[in-house]
């Protein structure tokens, strides 16, 4: 529990909060503590720098016995707390009052014969005290003579020895209340912290990639790290599912063409004795395995595609090229089911990509338009520049994309309903998809105005 504690970030977060304030609670004072130190201590040589010139005045205008006389018997407090010294010329004392507090009386015994003689001893001392200061003025004649004025300045007893207790009191108070308050708020903007450790924590032990960080309506870094998580987990969990999905597809597109190799294998060791049967199941075999081999390499340019390391030679080409290249490709097929294929690009349209790849999501959206176009049907490829970018269209008269599958048509190994009786491996638009994106592009599928599919490609020039 303790090692908790002392790992919380709440508490070492509260604890700096009452350090900063502690530091800066320190200064403030320090500061106002010595500008009104310094302030009051001005104040008081002032005052005393006034007394001594006052003093002056008085000794100037009359006689020095008469203003001796008043010094001697001022019963005001500020007079009668102060030590008034007057220096002759040749630096002897002429006069010299000095404040109760400030003569020591000892008794000093001198022996004289077989008697003891017992006299009074006074000396003067200046008190030595932390809480005070003491100060003398002096004032010079012309002729020599000096008057000296000192006092205690007793700021540092009466205002500031109570300003410090004060502060050392509020202080200590001040500060376990901002450390109980940082702890608080600390504890309240770390909670989704907690809440994300706690959903991480649940997905470790139970492997529940359902589990999100509630949000609580929060605005600020925290709230958008919380959200910007939910959606990394969702989009894992996304592709977890992909990847689910795909190894069961690629499972059951594999057990076909692996069961239909072995039983060609099989039925070529048979000893039939017949070197055609032999060579025709062994024919059967590199069909089935060039197949899979495909299905492979295919998976394999997918992949390397959505990681961005799928190499492209990039160059220099006519968009037009690559499309009358796939419809001389096709055209075979096209004619056996009697589909007529348009071309319809007016214009040039160059734009710097690989050459062979980008052929291959042309012929890709060719060969699945003429796949699912029924006989006698029409199919359009038609390339256009517009707003700095590529645009080449694939449009057939088939039965079209349904709503809901056309997100998902994109996906490996995906096979729709309609899909099914046709023979293929799942991977054509997935690696279309995969091909464009990697130039940046993008691939979208809608209906045309005669019902059937229509591939759009946008590449940027």
């Amino acid at each position: 529990m303790l090692e908790r504690l002392r790992q919380s970030l709440a508490l070492r977060l509260a604890a700096q909060y009452a350090l900063v304030f502690a530091l800066s609670s320190g200064v403030l004072f320090s500061v106002l503590y010595w500008t009104l130190a310094e302030s009051l201590n001005a104040r008081e040589l002032a005052a005393l720098e006034r007394q001594v010139r006052s003093l002056a005045d008085a000794f100037t205008r009359g006689a020095p016995i008469d203003v001796i006389a008043r010094v001697k018997n001022n019963p005001s407090p500020e007079m009668s707390a102060s030590f008034v010294r007057l220096i002759a010329p040749d630096s002897s004392v002429y006069f010299q009052k000095l404040p109760d507090d400030w003569i020591e009386t000892a008794v000093k015994s001198i022996p004289f014969g077989p008697f003891t003689l017992n006299q009074e001893v006074r000396t003067e001392r200046i008190p030595q005290n932390a809480l005070h200061d003491y100060s003398i003025a002096t004032f010079h004649w012309p002729t020599g003579w000096q008057l000296q004025v000192g006092r205690l300045l007793d700021s540092k007893a009466v205002l500031l020895a109570p300003l410090r207790r004060a502060f050392a009191f509020t202080g200590v108070g001040a500060l376990l209340l901002s450390f109980a308050a940082g702890i608080i708020l600390a504890w309240r903007a770390t909670r989704p912290l907690r809440a994300v450790s706690a959903t991480a924590r649940r997905i470790l032990e139970t492997g529940d990639l359902a589990a999100r960080v509630p949000a609580d309506g929060s605005r600020g870094e925290l709230a958008v790290l919380v959200h910007q998580l939910n959606t990394l987990l969702d989009k894992n969990a996304a592709h977890v599912r992909v990847l689910r999905d795909t190894l069961d597809n690629l499972a059951h597109d594999l057990r076909t063409p692996l069961t239909r190799l072995r039983g060609t294998a099989e039925l070529a060791l048979q000893d039939s004795g017949d070197p055609a049967e032999a060579r025709a199941a062994l024919a059967d075999c590199v069909n089935e395995a060039d197949r899979v081999r495909h299905l492979l390499e295919a998976l394999l340019d997918i992949s390397a595609a959505e990681a961005g390391v799928l190499k492209l030679d990039r160059r220099r080409l006519d968009l037009r090229s690559l499309t009358a290249r796939a419809v001389d490709l096709y055209r075979e097929v096209a004619e056996e089911k009697k589909i007529a294929v348009t071309l319809d690009q007016p214009v040039t349209v160059e734009l710097e990509a690989d050459t062979i790849r980008l052929g291959q999501a042309v012929n890709n959206l060719l060969d699945n338009a003429l796949k699912y176009t029924p006989a006698g049907g029409h199919v359009t490829l038609s390339v256009r520049a517009e707003l700095g970018a590529a645009i080449f269209t694939v449009s057939d008269t088939g039965p079209g994309v349904p709503s809901a599958e056309r997100e998902a048509i994109f996906r490996r190994l995906y096979r729709g309903d309609a899909s099914r009786s046709q023979r293929g491996l799942g991977l054509g638009l997935s690696l279309v998809k995969a091909i464009v994106e990697s130039h940046g592009g993008t691939v979208a599928v809608d209906d045309t105005s005669s019902g059937g599919a229509r591939f759009t490609v946008r590449l940027p020039i």
